[in-house]
């Protein structure tokens, strides 16, 4: 049986209420529960069905016509609150835009301005100052921007536990200093300052508005509750890490100059050190410490986790989200697997990946002593961030603190939905905007964060993007930026989204090339599965432009903006996309495929991207069939692991030591990328001076092209036709690097790549 919980408010400007006969559709016993408010009359019942409903139907009859409002359900099982206007054909779904409506008595034209003319509302209420709690052994301050709140209140709970009873209550003060300089505009900011260090305590923000309240975390919260519900108050004492210390420019050896050598690791902290193979204390196995632990070995002593990715040679780990996220618990309590894309709190560590969850400073402190590991050995650490969108918004301190304001609506009142979950923010709105910025700017300050990952970056309008570039130079112009260039949603002009084709207006911010991506390796989107030219596609035209730079692909300004890649978290792992496209061939047959796709990959100028175990054919293709077979939902899994079991995500390291000579293989094809010139010129002018694709045909099976450094001279064959290729008479080369088996002199076999040394 499913229960949708309903609440109604009905308003007639001639308050004919009791000559009104009201129904709903489907029909059922539950009677309304209905009472006067101040918009009108409020009807709350639950609407019951064996079976899951999209909509219902509320009617209003009077004199005999009847007018029905089709309502749609929230997501279940939250609650569906509408507003319903006689004379006025919309059901609304927020109240600041009922009240604007000309069919409400008391109309105020201007209360959903926040949402649809926010220009004007931020030129009023706009704000560029500090917000959030800061702490010190003599006082404790809070600021928050609620300009459409009544009065609020700062509530602090005797501890961070999820369930600690509350300590006191103070009232906030709201700023009285109007200026046309934001920085100074404090009427829309409430100001609380307590004359002692509150530190080791929680607190939430009771707000209260016209007609309703919430209590809510705050916004800028910097660590939480365990649970990420509650805002938790740190002293500078509590952040602290021994040797730790934030560096920027050149104190920050391990930042590149020169971000087209950039060989990006993507990997998950739970994926990384989850399994008992990957000989992590078991103590630590999913946390920040797990992920910097030395000296981890695997079944047969070979080096896992940290080790390994130092030895691979990697520059970059990029750290799939490690914000708070919203959290589902399983039957003991413990935390669900989850990608971390469900954002609660922006600015706060999540609290799963601590060694210890219910002290809100332990998170902090462990993730910089993981940071400060990776820069020790030389690897720079990327954060994929999701301000793209809020788990609820419900629940989220944005819409409990400006309703209306954050996010991206209709006229309606309903969330527009460009990101497929249901919400979308609107970075367009100044302070959100400050927020994104302030966000990044404090993760950068606090943490030395190297760069940052912008998920469904398309989202996101390009002045925005443009001011954390800038942002983010004034700090350090080597912090790495790119995202997902995807044309997404209908909230913004095309020419304002942040999107890979706008690429010439956002110099120094990388978009992911899925145009290399599906002409090298193929494609599985949506459960749509197509080869490329690893597997025998003719795409032999668009991996020559992508050697190029891709420049012909987009409107790239340089090729810093270009991020290769054929494998990342979303879809099929590219061993499961090609062992699923050739179910026939041999698993040494797939791995070839897989190491010839990753060379390639490498050996393109731009950026570079592989995800963690790409190399040694990692696998989310775990088969609970009968006799071990792979059933649908097997597969499904494997195509969008985001909540599946450790089981699937979780990285065997025993199987490095099955796969050790592709290993090997990709480690020296990373050299050449991070440690050359020649694969990774920083402009396309350079790129174009030394870089000939000599033989591209399409359907020909082989790519042939050359480099002429300065200081060196290299041929480089791709070769997937099925047959061997003959480089006879090429000239005086010496090879390098391969991963070809062949026995002949002068061949390459099939599918596999070859970089060799022309000779003077």
């Amino acid at each position: 049986m499913y229960n949708y919980p309903v609440l109604i408010h009905y308003h007639r400007k001639d308050e004919a209420y009791q000559s009104c006969n009201f129904s709903k559709r489907p029909a059922d016993s539950v009677e309304f529960f209905k009472e006067q408010e101040y918009f009108g009359e409020k009807f709350s019942f639950t609407q019951s069905s064996e079976t899951t409903l999209e909509q219902m139907v509320f009617t209003v009859e009077k004199d005999g016509v009847t007018k029905e409002y089709p309502i749609r359900f929230n997501h279940y099982p939250l609650l569906t609150e509408v507003w319903i206007l006689d004379g006025d054909d919309t059901v609304y779904y927020s109240e600041n835009p009922a009240i604007a409506s000309p069919h409400y008595k008391d109309q105020n034209p201007f209360a959903f301005d926040k949402a649809i003319n926010s220009a004007s509302f931020d030129h009023h209420w706009g704000y560029q100052g500090e917000l959030g709690c800061q702490v010190s052994e003599e006082e404790t301050s809070f600021k928050l921007w609620s300009p459409t709140a009544t009065t609020v209140q700062v509530v602090v709970y005797e501890s961070a536990s999820n369930d600690a009873p509350i300590l006191k209550s103070y009232e906030m003060q709201r700023g009285n200093s109007y200026s046309y300089s934001h920085k100074d505009n404090t009427i829309g900011v409430w100001n609380l300052t307590v004359p002692e260090s509150l530190a080791g305590r929680a607190y939430q923000y009771q707000i209260n508005f016209p007609h309703h309240q919430s209590l809510t975390r705050d916004p800028y919260t910097i660590a939480t509750s365990p649970d990420g519900k509650r805002s938790a108050i740190l002293s500078e004492k509590e952040r602290q890490v021994e040797d730790f210390e934030v560096k920027n420019g050149t104190e920050a050896t391990w930042r590149l100059e020169n971000p087209c050598q950039a060989v990006v690791y993507e990997m998950h902290i739970r994926d990384l050190t989850k399994s008992e193979t990957s000989g992590v204390a078991p103590e630590l196995r999913g946390t920040f410490l797990g992920a910097a632990q030395t000296g981890t070995v695997n079944h047969f002593g070979q080096s896992t986790a940290f080790d390994y990715i130092k030895e691979l040679g990697v520059n970059y780990v990029q750290l799939q989200p490690i914000a708070d996220r919203h959290k589902e618990y399983d039957a003991d309590g413990n935390v669900t697997y989850n990608w971390g894309y469900d954002p609660q709190n922006y600015n706060a560590p999540e609290t799963s990946m601590s060694t210890n969850p219910n002290d809100p400073g332990q998170v902090i402190r462990d993730l910089k002593t993981m940071v400060k590991a990776y820069h020790d050995a030389g690897i720079g650490v990327i954060m994929d961030v999701v301000y793209n969108h809020t788990f609820s918004v419900v629940d989220a301190p944005f819409q409990t603190t400006v309703p209306d304001y954050y996010y991206r609506m209709n006229r309606d009142g309903t969330y527009q939905n460009g990101t497929g979950v249901g919400n979308e923010t609107a970075s367009e709105h100044e302070m959100f905007r400050k927020y994104m910025i302030d966000s990044l700017l404090y993760w950068v300050k606090e943490f030395n964060i190297d760069g940052f990952r912008f998920d469904l970056m398309g989202i996101h309008d390009i002045k925005t993007m443009q001011m954390i570039r800038w942002a983010m130079d004034e700090v350090d112009p080597k912090i790495i930026l790119y995202g997902e260039g995807w044309d997404m949603g209908t909230g913004l002009a095309p020419y304002d989204k942040a999107k890979k084709d706008n690429a010439y207006q956002l110099p120094n911010i990388g978009f992911f090339n899925d145009d290399q991506r599906n002409a090298v390796k193929g494609a599985e989107v949506y459960g749509d599965i197509k080869s490329g030219f690893v597997s025998g596609a003719g795409t032999e035209p668009i991996v020559a432009k992508s050697i190029l730079g891709s420049r012909e692909l987009g409107s790239y300004l340089s090729p810093n903006q270009v991020l290769n890649y054929v494998e990342a978290h979303d879809n099929y792992n590219l061993h499961d996309l090609l062992a699923t496209l050739h179910p026939m061939e041999s698993k040494d047959r797939i791995m070839k495929k897989v190491e010839t796709a990753t060379a390639m990959n490498l050996l393109m100028q731009g950026m570079a991207f592989m995800e963690l175990g790409q190399e040694f054919g990692r696998t989310k293709l775990v088969p609970t069939g009968e006799n071990g077979e792979l059933t649908h939902d097997d597969r499904e899994r494997a195509m969008n692991s985001y909540n599946a079991p450790d089981a699937v995500n979780q990285v065997d390291w025993d199987l490095i030591n099955e796969r050790q000579e592709s290993i090997d293989f990709i480690r020296q094809i990373i050299r050449l990328k991070t440690q050359t010139n020649s694969f990774s010129y920083p402009t396309y002018e350079e790129v174009y001076r030394h870089v000939f694709v000599h033989t591209a045909i399409q359907n020909s099976g082989w790519i042939v092209y050359e480099i002429q450094g300065t200081k060196e001279h290299f041929l480089v064959v791709f070769n997937a036709k099925g047959a061997s290729f003959y480089y006879e008479n090429a000239g005086n080369l010496e090879m390098l690097v391969t991963n070809s088996r062949s026995n002949q002199e002068n061949a390459i076999d099939d599918v596999s790549v070859a970089v060799m040394k022309v000779l003077a």
